[in-house]
């Protein structure tokens, strides 16, 4: 086991992958969301103004006490022994897209960087309230086509009681359009004339998979308690940080052959990119995600709650001292 300094970036930290583009379009939605694999993602247009633009709006302060309150819920369950190998640990690597490794001090660490990741977008979304950016859509989206897609899956959890799929549709459609002014001022999900435009950019370079979009777009009709302003904006929060989070299914472990197949599936926007540019860049992008994207917002940002040492969102699985005995007996 190395020691490195938390502070130290790796030479591939500038060596982010090539982003691959669709048109989200009524029908690149449907083969996303029927894709079984799972790998296909969006093109979007990450609008967020830079620090040094003298254009960059002034922050907005949240001057709602359901907001405060919530933000506050979030610091007073702050695990403070956590917080400190958040704050200084060391990636060590992905063992899956669920779970990396990371060193604090002479220990080693199995994260979950589902359950990390979700409560970190979840986090963001209520101390950025107001002030996010811009997740444009390359190309806008019906609402009724994501929701038919949404009720048509299992998950859904639709049975003929609950009557004609196209009037449920239509009802979230309608209904979405009556909160779209608050969404789009709080949380800049743009819904216009039935269509979406765009989603909140939680954090930069990180684009959450696009096929997990019908049901995000079902649940904030069916699951946020929109009658009250508390536990509307929570649930909101919640069921966007579970959209947006690094799911260990979004991107399963293909083969070269099955990677291939998902890539020729997709339009690609961008001629000169090889098939075998796509396949490399399918296979590293999450790798490269996790540990230059997510991971560095977990150190700087995340504040690890108390649940954390109980729910299996970090595990001890290593200790130099205790190695260096078992050493000594051998």
């Amino acid at each position: 086991m190395v020691r490195i300094d938390s502070k130290n970036q790796k030479l591939d930290a500038f060596l982010q992958p090539k982003l691959l583009q669709t048109t989200v379009d009524v029908n690149s939605v449907d083969a996303m969301y029927q894709d079984t694999n799972g790998v296909l993602s969006s093109g979007v247009d990450l609008t967020r103004k830079s620090s040094n633009s003298v254009e960059m709006p002034k922050r907005r302060s949240v001057l709602l006490t359901s907001v405060r309150t919530l933000q506050q819920e979030i610091k007073a369950e702050t695990h403070t022994g956590l917080q400190e190998v958040f704050q200084k640990h060391s990636f060590v690597g992905c063992v899956s897209r669920k779970h990396s490794l990371i060193q604090h001090d002479t220990k080693l660490y199995l994260l979950n960087s589902f359950l990390l990741s979700k409560e970190l977008f979840y986090q963001i979304l209520l101390f950025d309230f107001g002030n996010l950016g811009v997740m444009k859509l390359s190309t806008e989206v019906p609402i009724y086509r994501l929701a038919m897609l949404a009720l048509d899956c299992s998950e859904s959890g639709w049975s003929e009681t609950d009557g004609p799929k196209e009037e449920l549709a239509k009802y979230i459609v309608d209904f979405l359009e009556t909160q779209s002014e608050m969404l789009l001022d709080y949380f800049s999900l743009h819904i216009k004339n039935g269509k979406l435009y765009s989603l909140p950019l939680i954090l930069d370079n990180y684009v959450p998979a696009m096929e997990g979009l019908p049901m995000y777009i079902l649940r904030l009709a069916t699951e946020v308690e929109w009658d009250s302003e508390k536990e509307c904006f929570k649930s909101f929060c919640r069921e966007t940080a579970d959209f947006y989070a690094m799911k260990p299914d979004s991107l399963p472990d293909e083969s070269e052959e099955q990677l291939q197949i998902a890539a020729d599936s997709m339009e690609i926007n961008s001629s000169q990119l090889s098939d075998a540019e796509t396949v490399a860049t399918r296979r590293q992008s999450w790798k490269w995600t996790t540990e230059h994207v997510l991971y560095p917002a977990f150190r700087s940002t995340l504040l690890s709650p108390k649940r954390f040492a109980d729910n299996m969102s970090i595990l001890q699985i290593a200790n130099l001292p205790d190695l260096y005995k078992v050493f000594e007996r051998c």
